[in-house]
This record gives C-alpha cells, sequence and structure tokens, in this order.
C-alpha cells in the first residue's frame, strides 16, 4: 500500500463513514496498530493492521499483512495477503488470504480460503471447519465435521468430527486422530503412520485432482474478496445503496451498465484521437477498469444480500455483509463454469452492478 491508497482511503471514508463511526470503529492507513480495548466493532483497511485489543464487537480487517492478536468476542473477519490470528475469537471465523495461520481459541466455526493454511497445535476449534487452498495443515484440536478442497492436506492433530477432503494427497501423521468417518475423493490414497488413529470408518473413491485450474480459480477468488472487503470498509454506505439499487431497479441497471461498458471505451479512444485529449482518453480507461471491477463487486454484494434474506440470516454487522458477499463470490465462481449460460449471468450481473454504482453516484453528485 503506498502513499496514494492511504490518503484516498482517508478521504473516502470521510465522505461516507459518519465523523462518529469513523472515531468510535474504523481506521484506514498504510499500518494500523491498536491495542487496549474496543467497546464496539472494529473496522480497518491497511497495508499492515495489527490488532492486540480485546474487542466488544465484531473485527473486519483487509491488507497486506494482518495480525491478529487480541480476544474478539464476535466474529473475525478478514482477507489480506498473508493472515496470522492469534488469541481468542469467541464466534466464528472467516479469512481468505495467500498465507493463513491460525493458532487460537474458536468459539464456533473457521471458514478459509487461501494458498497455505496452517492451523497450529495449540488452535481448538469448538465448531466445523471448512477449508479450501493448496497446501493445508491441521494441527490441534477441532469438536466439529472438516471439510477440506486442496492439493495437499496433512493432519496431526485430533477431530471429534467427520472429515470430507477432495484434493491430490491427504496424509496422517502419527499424532493424527479422526474420532469420526474419513471421506475423500483424490487420485491418491492416504498416507497414514503407523501412529495414526481413524475410529469410525473410511471411504475412498479415486478421483482426477486437477490442480491446475483449481487454483487458478483459487488465486482468482482470494484478490476479488480482499477487493470486496475495502470495497465495503471505505465506502460502506455507497457499495450497500448500490446493490439495493439492483433489486429496485433492475431493467434500468442493466440497460445504464451496457451503455457504460460499450460507449466509454469509445470515447477514450476518441478523446485520444485528439492531441490535447490524450490525458483525457488515458483517465478514461483507468476509470473504466475500475468502474468495471467495481460493478462486479456491487453485484457481488447484491448476490450475497440476497442470499441471506433467502435464508433468513442477520446482516446488521459490516462483518456479516462482507461474509454473505464473499459466499456470494464463491457461489458466482462456480456458476461461471456453467457453458454459456453461467459467463451470461455473470455478465449481466456486472452489467447491473456497473449500472447500479453510476445511477448511485449520480443520486449522490445531485444531492
Amino acid at each position: 500500500m503506498n502513499r496514494l491508497f492511504c490518503i484516498t482511503a482517508t478521504v473516502l471514508v470521510g465522505l461516507f463513514v459518519s465523523p462518529a463511526t469513523l472515531c468510535a470503529d474504523v481506521e484506514a492507513g498504510k499500518e494500523i496498530g491498536r491495542l487496549g480495548h474496543i467497546a464496539d466493532d472494529f473496522y480497518a483497511a491497511g497495508g499492515k493492521v495489527s490488532v492486540d485489543a480485546d474487542v466488544a464487537g465484531d473485527v473486519v480487517v483487509a491488507g497486506g499483512k494482518l495480525t491478529i492478536n487480541g480476544r474478539i468476542l464476535e466474529d473475525l473477519t478478514a482477507a489480506g495477503g498473508s493472515v496470522s490470528v492469534r488469541g481468542i475469537i469467541r464466534d466464528d471465523i472467516r479469512v481468505a488470504g495467500g498465507k493463513i495461520d491460525i493458532a487460537a481459541e474458536v468459539g464456533d466455526d473457521l471458514i478459509a480460503a487461501g494458498g497455505d493454511i496452517t492451523l497450529g497445535s495449540s488452535t481448538s476449534i469448538n465448531g466445523d471447519t471448512r477449508l479450501a487452498g493448496g497446501n493445508i495443515t491441521l494441527a490441534g484440536k477441532i469438536q466439529g465435521d472438516v471439510v477440506v478442497v486442496g492439493s495437499n492436506l496433512t493432519i496431526s492433530g485430533t477431530i471429534h468430527g467427520d472429515v470430507e477432503y477432495i484434493g491430490n494427497q491427504i496424509r496422517l501423521l502419527d499424532d493424527a486422530i479422526i474420532k469420526g468417518d474419513l471421506k475423500y475423493q483424490s487420485q491418491n490414497k492416504a498416507k497414514s503412520s503407523p501412529g495414526a488413529t481413524i475410529i469410525g470408518a473410511t471411504y475412498y473413491e479415486e478421483k482426477d485432482w486437477n490442480s491446475d485450474s483449481r487454483g487458478f480459480s483459487l488465486f482468482f477468488i482470494i484478490p476479488i474478496v480482499v477487493a470486496l472487503a475495502l470495497f465495503l470498509l471505505v465506502f460502506p454506505n455507497y457499495s450497500v445503496e448500490s446493490a439495493r439499487r439492483i433489486g429496485a431497479e433492475p431493467v434500468k441497471s442493466v440497460g445504464i451498465g451496457f451503455l457504460l461498458l460499450i460507449f466509454t471505451p469509445i470515447a477514450a479512444i476518441f478523446s485520444m484521437s485528439i492531441v490535447l485529449g490524450v490525458w483525457i482518453g488515458l483517465t478514461l480507461l483507468a476509470f473504466y477498469a475500475v468502474a468495471l471491477l467495481t460493478g462486479y463487486l456491487v453485484g457481488c454484494i447484491s448476490v450475497g444480500d440476497w442470499g441471506a434474506r433467502l435464508l433468513k440470516q442477520d446482516l446488521s454487522t459490516r462483518g456479516r455483509r462482507i461474509a454473505s458477499a464473499a459466499l456470494a463470490v464463491l457461489l458466482l465462481s462456480l456458476v461461471a463454469v456453467i457453458p454459456i449460460i453461467g459467463n451470461l449471468l455473470v455478465f449481466i450481473l456486472l452489467l447491473a452492478g456497473l449500472g447500479a454504482g453510476f445511477l448511485q453516484l449520480n443520486l449522490i453528485y445531485r444531492r
């Protein structure tokens, strides 16, 4: 994160968040560190974010390097390049990152997606665990069920529930104990050390694992989730209101989005054909790229909100909204795999988000 990001983030937070909220629980900058006690929710976005405080509410952080060492009484939602979690999380953890290292006490469920995921020996998870990544290591104690999709899985801890795995290779070390069933789909049979224990039944289905395509999808999803968290943190009102506009004016949003998609690059190219308009054209192209990403993020938020309402889930905090939108990103990545129809649906959603974002900006301007 450079100086330009820090200045931009600070200005945008000032525009879209009320001063009282900003002072209470929102920070944006190049490097952020919090100590002591936080009486409410805490939201932060920056290059390096460190939370060593006791937090009475949710914690939502996004950035390059994230370190969480405090005691959090509600949920933790984190998205970053590298994520390290220590301390005590009383409720759920939802995290996405390139490298994820967790050695914490988790009161409920853990959901994580990343390149390398490590649950240390001091980890204690009282609920279920859902993981997707490249190289995954499970130590410590997990009370609930475990579902893993990843290239390689190594287990050296105690799992009280069932284990389901889809990937290339699963290894059980001497200290591994699975008290439930082990079900796995892989092109290779599990490698089990003599000291490993499986109390339940073992079910194996031979299946090819294409790590390249899955890895590409995963590393596409991670930056999108990071951008999504930053978008909701820095633009809390604009992002949510734009997503709601898709539901209120779907046809108009798609129509405006289509016009922007077609005519913006034409206007940029025309401007660049004029000597004095080169910089205008380049600026239009830069904003065009940002607008496309913003449109997709708005669409993901809209799908996440729709799914949460359908399942009667609570969206009262930004952490829960980020989590629902992140799940929408995963869902849309699966939908996009469907030939023709999948790509068409994602494209229409992109147009709707692009148009809705423009309409919301226009409303802000007129106000």
